[in-house]
């Protein structure tokens, strides 16, 4: 008995000295961003915001992001810490048209002194470019790629005017992630446009593919009437946090069957519990129906860069929706 205390007392220390140094290492982190050494302290609100600010900055500026991991962007509450980001942040991205729609973050980017949103950036370049669910902004833009890639200009324009002197780098680095992701979009729109029509159906946990959806689902055809938009159908609506109703499980579970859908879709941050229930609901009225085994990354990155899990998201969609549903 004794013996055993001791490893369990070994134990618990053990897990305190290995918190007590993750915690150091956030610090080291937070502080070497924070230190005025002449470079640009950049704070994004995603990690996708600060995946695509990182490209183009380099070494000449220093970004990190607010919302992490499989944080829920939508929902996401300003935390111990994040406050002090703010203080110190020369620059703040933020997606917009949105998406960090929770009060505290709310405020913070409201009493930011230079705060560029680049959804709304977006809406008053390209407003045709921009989709409406409900009546309300749709905020995933990132999903098509050439729309996100539309942002990259604005932010070369800030971080030219906060330091001048990297322009040319700045620039350089630009055009390169230009042309990466004129060619990742290219690729992706091949291989979703080779899966057979009747099956480029998306149905999903929440409304986070319609952009996706749009570009690289849809016939010319479906873009220029507007009736692509019966490729994509999601439980919950912009946002995962919203209680689902059996209206709107009822209103799945018809698309299904109309539309003759073999596979839907988790997300790797959201339960799978409510896409079991339709599942479930659908064998019972004698509808085969699966759950895909691979989630797809809506709202976050998953410790990938935005190329990355834009690849990974095709590959996925690629293996499920097949023409005769054997893998």
């Amino acid at each position: 008995m004794v013996s055993f205390k001791r490893y369990i007392a070994f134990f618990l220390c053990s897990l305190l000295l290995v918190a007590c140094g993750s915690v150091h290492e956030s610090s080291n982190e937070l502080g070497n961003w924070i230190k005025n050494d002449g470079k640009v302290r950049v704070l994004a609100t995603t990690a996708i915001v600060q995946d695509l600010v990182a490209r183009i900055g380099g070494d000449d500026i220093k970004v990190v992001a607010i919302i992490n991991g499989n944080q829920d962007p939508h929902s996401y509450e300003v935390v111990k810490g994040d406050g002090e980001k703010f203080t110190y942040a020369d620059i703040v991205f933020a997606n917009g048209l949105m998406l960090e729609h929770s009060g505290s973050m709310q405020y913070q980017l409201k009493h930011h002194k230079d705060v560029v949103f680049l959804g709304e950036e977006l809406l008053k370049k390209y407003p045709a470019e921009i989709i409406y669910v409900d009546g309300q902004l749709d905020p995933h833009i990132w999903m098509d790629i050439s729309l996100w890639s539309g942002s990259i200009d604005f932010i070369v324009d800030k971080l030219v005017e906060k330091d001048p002197a990297h322009k040319v780098l700045y620039l350089e680095r630009a055009e390169k992630v230009k042309r990466e992701f004129s060619e990742m979009d290219t690729q992706i729109k091949e291989r979703m446009q080779k899966i057979p029509e009747s099956k480029r159906y998306l149905v999903t946990s929440h409304d986070a593919f319609n952009y996706y959806v749009r570009r690289y689902f849809a016939t010319p055809e479906e873009v220029q009437n507007g009736s692509w938009r019966v490729r994509m159908q999601a439980l919950q609506g912009l946002a995962p946090d919203e209680q689902i109703s059996v209206i709107q499980i009822k209103e799945i579970i018809d698309h299904i069957y109309k539309y003759k859908i073999d596979v839907i879709f988790p997300e790797s941050n959201l339960s799978r519990d409510s896409l079991e229930k339709v599942k479930e609901a659908c064998i019972k009225r004698g509808k085969k129906i699966r759950l895909a085994k691979s989630t797809l990354y809506g709202d976050t990155l998953g410790g990938k860069s935005y190329l990355e899990m834009l690849k990974y998201n095709a590959e996925v969609l690629e293996e499920n929706l097949d023409e005769d549903g054997s893998h």
